[in-house]
């Protein structure tokens, strides 16, 4: 792609931030359409993530991923806020308004595990059985509202901490979703079928976790946010007890390219990026 004076830019903000795959996935979809556009990584300093908003969209950067530890942060920092950034406090997504030299925020992470299960699990939304989600933190949070607004399944979060799983559910939809221990999720896994891991345990084989997936439904989905490695023990485990499983990977597809559609206007192949990204980790 040639560089011009008039080429947009486009970023992914973080700390760390190189090893993301947004650049490759984004970037793809840009030369697909024939956008005149760049995408790249940007590392910030935890001290200077307001600042380098300001610089940002002062500098006519058109649109922002955002990832750990800053989501919440581009929530507060937002000109405007989605009714989801709203819901759940923490933005992933951000679009340039030129005339008020700020960023609207959006929230894609949730819509994004959503629109890959129903590429790669299509039934899921009529499989017998509740849906588990472990965790309780931006992602979960993001995950659950996404979940609440597209099934009316019964929703058990299982986190450690009770009081911050139960003020998630009471915000969100306390009729449907409800709260569990650690200690009981044998019992909730037992009429479970889709077990979502929304925590980083398994992020780059650190403090890996493998629960008995064996009490699930036959026909369950067993999914983890993570995707670095591709195959964590929480996977491992599903294969074991012959269940379909899935990585994050499709979930970063289906959030790009739900952000891609705010930028840009046009909704991108998510397969195609699924693909793309697939080829990338295997090369």
């Amino acid at each position: 792609m040639k560089i011009t004076g008039s080429t947009e830019l486009y970023a992914v903000l973080g700390n760390p931030v190189r090893h993301s795959m947004s650049p490759v996935l984004q970037n793809a979809w840009i030369q697909a359409y024939g956008f005149k556009a760049l995408y790249v990584a940007l590392p910030v300093e935890p001290n200077n993530f307001e600042v380098a908003l300001q610089g940002l969209a002062a500098s006519d950067v058109c649109g922002l991923n955002i990832t750990t530890p800053f989501k919440e942060r581009a929530a507060a920092a937002a000109l405007r806020q989605s009714d989801r950034v709203k819901l759940v406090g923490a933005a992933n997504c951000l679009t340039l308004d030129r005339a008020g030299r700020g960023y609207d925020a959006n929230n894609t992470d949730g819509d994004g595990l959503v629109a890959d299960l129903d590429i790669r699990a299509p039934d899921w939304r009529e499989l017998a059985g509740q849906i588990v989600v472990l965790g309780a933190g931006g992602a979960a949070r993001s995950i659950l509202a996404a979940l609440s607004a597209h099934s009316q399944k019964p929703i058990h979060v299982i986190n450690r901490d009770q009081d911050r799983a139960q003020q998630i559910a009471n915000q969100l939809n306390p009729e449907q979703i409800h709260v569990g221990t650690w200690q009981d999720l044998p019992q909730h896994l037992a009429d479970a079928s889709l077990v979502i891991n929304a925590t980083s345990q398994g992020l780059n084989n650190q403090s890996p976790f493998s629960p008995d997936f064996s009490p699930t439904q036959p026909d369950s989905v067993i999914y983890d946010t993570i995707y670095s490695p591709r195959m964590t023990a929480y996977l491992e485990s599903a294969k074991a007890s012959k269940r379909r499983y899935f990585d994050g990977l499709g979930m970063l597809a289906g959030q790009g390219a739900l952000a891609f559609q705010y930028w840009f206007g046009v909704l991108p192949d998510i397969k195609g990026g699924l693909k793309t990204l697939e080829e990338a980790f295997a090369g």
